[in-house]
């Protein structure tokens, strides 16, 4: 196992679930046969035990030396893997999404592959919802979108099943192979210490020259204040939904000559700043996201493992004007974004590699530094995966909707993910009970958001011949 997917294993516990769920959305009035659960078994059973990502099971190092290990699972339990869910009939959106929430709060086993699927029935309109339960160290976002796309297909054609799947049943390597393989892995990561300190000390020099020059830099870790959602996490979760129009966000993309992120970012800001409002907090609280975003190389795995490094970003939630907050956001993010390629964007996923050292910054430093300045190292993880922009079909039955629910940190209880589909940017908010119980109203205040800001957009003078 890399050092990026043994993070998410290692980080996991009682209270931190370190699984995401991807949601699709079908509509089965197109569907070349019945879609039911009994079909639905049938098909996974035979598909998803072929691709690693759903094969593998984790398998600790013996003594506790090196990282755990990727082995094939001796066997498929459809019974464990594959779970049937049905709603009252007609049930809208956010019951699927209250179901949701008690789906994440439960963590996956880890003596088996890190993952389920859950077919939920009884929605509105017939639709049924295909819920994926993967853990974060099989795969990060973009693998997790590649994965979609291998199990969908782009035309409206019939479905051929392959034959039953006869792998399997391989021997788990002895506890002493085991011991000898990490040794040696071992040894040979202490081999690139020397190079990754060298990256290291170019890197700090790297930022002290930054900004000696006086050029933007990201907010730096602890500088934000505490919110409500920034205290150590339950293991209960909520989660809700929200779909806003791709067109919109680009509309102000344009015309604000940012990124799709940054609005998002902003209109994220935008929430945040009415809700501590009506939370008691003060409206002037500026709080900072740790925006996930993929190094991976075009030898990395496109369907498997993590690559993935983090910037630090305002959501200008401090930001009254909805134009002004989507300057600043864009601004921090542009420091971000040219401050992490000059450092060196791979760094952070090969310092994983070394866990016992990188743990003294990751928990240990982090833990003393958040002590002392009585803040958060960030507020919350804002991530958006960009996802399939065709119709995707599964035997012959169209996807209506695809949405993702990201992790939460250990006191980070809060989390926007946003995943494309077709003309819709839908996010999930998902957060810790205890803390954000209303999680409702910060998905119901997003449309009304970037409708807010599109209206201001629109309002701006124009420049003469645009």
């Amino acid at each position: 196992m890399s050092g990026s997917d043994a993070y998410f294993f290692w980080e996991e516990s009682r209270a931190r679930h370190m699984h995401t769920l991807k949601v699709i959305v079908v509509d089965p009035s197109s569907a070349h046969a019945a879609v039911t659960f009994e079909r639905v078994r049938e098909g996974a059973t035979r598909v998803m035990p072929r691709w690693p990502a759903f094969r593998r099971r984790a398998v600790a190092a013996p003594l506790g030396i090196g990282h755990p290990f990727w082995v094939n699972a001796p066997a498929f339990d459809p019974d464990y893997h594959l779970r049937h869910e049905v709603l009252p009939p007609g049930s809208r959106d956010d019951a699927l999404d209250e179901l949701l929430g008690r789906i994440a709060s439960e963590p996956l086993d880890r003596d088996r592959p890190l993952w389920q699927v859950f077919f939920v029935e009884g929605l509105a309109g017939g639709r049924v919802a295909y819920v994926t339960k993967l853990h974060h160290s099989v795969a990060d976002g973009p693998a997790s979108a590649a994965l979609v796309l291998r199990t969908f297909q782009a035309g409206s054609e019939p479905a051929v099943l392959p034959r039953a799947y006869e792998g399997g049943n391989e021997p788990i390597p002895s506890a002493w192979y085991r011991l000898l393989f990490a040794l040696s892995r071992e040894a040979l990561r202490l081999l690139t210490l020397p190079g990754l300190l060298i990256r290291s000390v170019r890197a700090i020099g790297v930022s002290l020259r930054w900004r000696r020059s006086g050029r933007p830099l990201p907010p730096p870790p602890f500088s934000a204040p505490a919110a409500a959602f920034n205290r150590p996490i339950t293991p209960n979760r909520v989660y809700a939904h929200a779909a806003l129009p791709l067109a919109d966000l680009r509309e102000v993309k344009k015309a604000l000559d940012c990124t799709v992120n940054d609005v998002f970012l902003a209109v994220v800001g935008g929430v945040l700043r009415t809700y501590l409002a009506d939370h008691g907090d003060a409206s002037g609280l500026e709080l900072t996201a740790a925006v996930p975003v993929s190094v991976r190389r075009e030898q990395d795995d496109p369907l498997f493992g993590n690559a993935t490094a983090y910037w630090f970003a305002t959501t200008a939630s401090h930001v009254a004007d909805p134009v002004e907050r989507v300057g600043a956001v864009a601004r921090s993010t542009r420091a971000a974004r040219a401050h992490f390629a000059a450092r060196d964007p791979r760094l952070h996923v090969d310092w994983l590699e070394h866990w016992p050292l990188r743990r003294l910054y990751v928990s240990d430093f982090a833990m003393v530094a958040g002590a002392l300045a009585r803040r958060p190292s960030y507020n919350l993880i804002v991530s958006n995966v960009r996802g399939p922009s065709k119709r995707l079909f599964i035997d012959g039955a169209r996807v209506e909707a695809l949405y993702s629910m990201g992790p939460l940190a250990s006191q980070q209880g809060l989390n926007f993910t946003a995943w494309s589909y077709l003309d819709a940017f839908t996010v999930g908010v998902h957060a810790c009970r205890e803390q954000v119980p209303d999680v409702r109203a910060l998905a119901d205040a997003l449309p009304w958001e970037l409708e807010s800001l599109k209206r201001a957009v629109r309002a701006l003078p124009r420049a003469e011949g645009s």
